[in-house]
């Protein structure tokens, strides 16, 4: 097995892995770190990136060293979506550390339109690839680069890589968590902006910092929910009062290391139409916490009178649910009764019964509203 330390060479290596942990709290330290990779590693290019594949593949954030700049702007603005790396890193988010000659054999490469690209524009040829999956359809790494002369990495160069993205990858969950990279932090807001419920992030004092869309289309409705820099409140005195009580629990738990779960609610609404289901929940260790905003509680709220229904796919994956339970559980997680969402899919009582009995099984629950609880506070994470 490889070491990372004796002679020289460890000296260098011990000071690349301090600095890639002091990296995660300075992101302008991100281009030395990938030049003391290229020494390291014998590379001539590396990249650090973040990779969206949500809707369509694309890379909101890019850094470089060693390479042209008029190149890598072609690269983002051309050629990226069409990159083989990027489409196998999306389709494989669970793969720790990649190299494209395991995904393209040489002759694939030479018939590849990223490749033949890459061959005119510039010299480089071979890559390994180390990344991490952060949240749902983004994943984020470093890549180093070869010129054909150089020839593919050897195996124990790949080995070597692979140990020292272990601090890589521990340096980019450091930063994400904290959101010390200010393209990151787009980067989230721009995928709760995303998702098809509401969501409004609260400071410590309970005051709103962040709405995402559909929660500004939630308050323009003007049925219930005032929303406003102030903070979240419901127009009705009697739900309102429970509803600051519950942000008020949110925000004492976040104070405290032992972070509670936080706490549910029905809002009936002026119109008659149906009643808001409210989650607020306390994001002292919430895995979209965003540093320079520092949100303290989230309030989360499903309108069931809305079309978007969570990804099927996702809560599939989730719970390891079967299409037909996916499909009920959307349902539910949207405010419908159970025969209410039986109708709406298309099946009979006794068969819904049957079907949430199996989900109660794999969700570990026992009762709709636990369940229920357990699905919206699922779906911020998996329904953008």
């Amino acid at each position: 097995m490889t070491s990372l330390h004796g002679g020289s060479d460890g000296i260098a290596i011990s000071s690349l892995i301090e600095r890639i942990y002091e990296a995660a709290l300075d992101e302008s330290l991100w281009p030395d770190v990938l030049s003391r990779l290229n020494a390291v590693t014998d590379s001539q290019a590396a990249t650090f990136w973040v990779l969206d594949s949500q809707d369509e593949l694309k890379l909101p954030t890019f850094g470089y060293v060693d390479f042209d700049p008029a190149f890598v702007q072609e690269y983002l603005d051309l050629m990226a979506p069409h990159d083989p790396v990027n489409q196998y890193l999306a389709a494989h988010p669970g793969e720790r550390i990649v190299r494209d000659s395991a995904i393209l054999s040489e002759t694939e490469r030479d018939r590849n339109l990223l490749y033949d690209w890459q061959a005119r524009k510039a010299e480089t040829r071979y890559r390994v690839v180390g990344t991490i999956s952060p949240m749902p359809f983004v994943q984020s790494g470093v890549a180093l680069h070869r010129v054909r002369t150089k020839g593919d990495f050897e195996p124990a160069q790949v080995e070597q890589f692979g140990l020292l993205f272990r601090h890589v990858g521990r340096a980019l969950e450091i930063a994400f968590r904290l959101g010390s990279f200010g393209n990151l932090q787009q980067v989230t807001l721009d995928l709760l902006d995303r998702n098809p419920l509401a969501i409004a992030l609260l400071n410590d004092q309970g005051q709103t910092i962040f709405a995402n869309r559909t929660a500004r289309e939630l308050r323009s409705d003007e049925d219930g929910v005032l929303l406003t820099g102030k903070g979240v409140r419901l127009s009705r005195a009697s739900d309102d009062r429970r509803l600051q009580g519950l942000i008020t629990d949110a925000l004492n738990s976040a104070r405290d290391v032992r972070t509670g779960p936080g706490g549910t609610m029905l809002a009936p609404r002026p119109s008659g139409r149906r009643a808001l289901s409210i989650l607020v929940s306390p994001l002292a260790a919430a895995p979209f916490a965003i540093a320079a905003l520092r949100p303290a509680a989230c309030v989360v709220i499903a309108d069931p009178e809305r079309s978007e229904e969570p990804p099927t796919q996702r809560l599939q994956a989730l719970f390891n649910l079967t299409p037909a339970e996916a499909r009920l559980a959307a349902r539910l997680a949207m405010g419908d009764e159970l025969k209410s969402a039986a109708d709406k899919i298309g099946i009979r009582y006794q068969s819904a019964r049957a079907l949430l009995a199996a989900i109660f099984h794999k969700t570990a629950t026992t009762r709709q509203g636990e369940l229920i609880k357990l699905l919206v506070t699922a779906v911020p994470l998996i329904g953008i």
